[in-house]
């Protein structure tokens, strides 16, 4: 039997008892795993020692659950401990956590050893699965922890503009960027959010979540009490595959509920807002996602608030769900499978630039009541985009098209399953090309954008995150 192993190793900018407290809860570990994963602890464990068992619930492979169970042994605060597999899908799994303080912080090591089942198919789904698979998930464990623990700097907290801040939608891919940009500069953050501590994710701990539902309102007037400035970014579970019997719509979640927070902000005294929309919102458009985008900037701009409209197109980033899926596919199959031909034209723009422009919006009166349309600097074909970050990834993988009607009609047979994962208006909202006029920002408020590869080898390149 093969026994195979992963090391990693990272410095984190803290005390070994602050890192320590962090490891040792078993509720953390969904933070730092990845979404598609879906990491679910079956009850919560206190009071964590030699012979605690962990039990969970993840989704490994194409979404199928699987059980796990964890035994803690060598229990050693603050220093390590191990967790043993004792039911999962591995034949044998032994993972060492050890910290060490150092200069600067604390050294976290991770060492597992794992062996797979099946044989000879388990040291053929190794190489071309199961070690990528687990590459990919320390990765994001880097990313996770790295901002989870992300310093502020005295000279950011004494030159922050004073207020609270609140980031709707902030425990999101692109509102967490926006939260955790505005705390970079020493801002005090609060997220608004419907899953409240749930959602804390990759959130540092010191950003403050509030409970509201935008989509009845409920909580929104607690929420933004005492709050000076409000960043709307909402995005609703699964988007852009809408669920209309539990509320996800375009309609519900970015149209009414932007329309719910720009009123009580109104009444709450919320001095500026900026709002997320996206490139193509018109009252006229013809598709219904870029009107409900129109309808929530109209909100924003008769709020009474000093106002800014931001319109990216494709954002991308360590933690989206858009061109990280492309690169799933690459793990799992021969070739990357497209939705379309390939050949619209897009300017993908980097979700740091993104948080960037939003938290200088804040502090810019140059962006005082305007409308900015927001892409990289980079205009490419989809199918170059999916190319160059292969590269980046350092996978070889051929792109297959496809045509784009032949998927659509695919959709409507998929879109009959309870939760689907395609459906027909996702075909089209995902193959639309996305391009913009960035003269207009550059005039007002000039800014270096981020190159597509450049961007991408922050979280895919062989140094990221190291």
């Amino acid at each position: 039997m093969t026994t195979y192993t992963i090391r990693t190793s990272q410095l984190v900018p803290a005390p070994i008892e602050q890192v320590w407290a962090f490891f040792s809860r078993p509720e953390n570990l969904g933070r730092i795993t990845p979404s598609s994963m879906g990491f679910v602890m079956k009850a919560p464990v206190t009071d964590l020692g030699d012979g605690s068992l962990i039990d969970y619930t993840i989704r490994p492979l194409l979404g199928i659950p699987a059980g796990w169970r964890s035994r803690i042994e060598g229990w050693n605060p603050p220093f390590g401990f191990r967790d043993v597999q004792l039911k999962g899908p591995y034949k044998r799994w032994v993972h060492t956590h050890t910290l060490t303080a150092v200069d600067g912080g604390t050294r976290v090591d991770d060492v597992v050893e794992y062996q797979l089942p099946l044989g000879p198919l388990g040291r053929l789904a190794h190489g071309w699965l199961v070690r990528p698979e687990l590459e990919r998930i320390f990765a994001y464990r880097r990313y996770a922890v790295d901002a989870v623990f992300e310093p502020v700097t005295d000279a950011a907290k004494a030159a922050a503009k004073p207020g609270v801040v609140a980031v709707a939608g902030g425990t999101g891919f692109v509102g967490g960027a926006i939260a955790r940009e505005l705390r970079r500069r020493g801002r005090s953050v609060v997220v608004l959010s419907s899953r409240g501590e749930d959602a804390r994710g990759e959130l540092p701990d010191d950003i403050e979540i509030r409970r509201v539902n935008v989509r009845t309102g409920e909580g929104i007037d607690v929420a933004l009490a005492g709050v000076e400035d409000l960043v709307i970014s909402l995005a609703f579970p699964g988007s852009p595959i809408e669920q209309p019997k539990r509320g996800n719509t375009f309609m519900e979640v970015d149209a009414a509920g932007t329309e719910r927070l720009a009123a009580v902000a109104t009444k709450a005294g919320v001095k500026r807002l900026v709002y997320l929309s996206g490139a193509g919102a018109a009252k006229d458009a013809k598709r219904h996602w870029f009107r409900a985008k129109w309808r929530a900037e109209e909100a924003v701009r008769a709020s009474g608030c000093t106002w800014t409209v931001i319109r990216p197109t494709w954002i991308y980033g360590a933690a989206d769900v858009a061109l990280n899926r492309f690169l799933g596919f690459g793990r799992l199959l021969p070739f990357v499978p497209m939705t379309s031909m390939g050949r619209q034209a897009l300017a993908p723009v980097f979700v740091d630039d993104t948080a960037r422009l939003a938290a200088d919006s804040l502090e810019q009166e140059a962006a005082a009541d305007q409308v900015f349309e927001l892409g990289g600097p980079e205009t490419m074909t989809m199918t170059e985009i999916i190319r160059r970050t292969l590269r980046v990834a350092g996978m070889r993988r051929p792109v297959m098209p496809a045509p784009a009607p032949l998927i659509w009609m695919m959709a409507h047979v998929i879109a009959l399953l309870p939760n689907p994962p395609i459906t027909p208006d996702a075909v089209v909202f995902i193959n639309m090309p996305a391009t913009v006029d960035l003269a207009p920002l550059q005039a007002r408020m000039p800014r270096r954008l981020t190159p597509l590869e450049e961007g991408l080898a922050t979280y895919l390149g062989p140094t990221a995150g190291r």
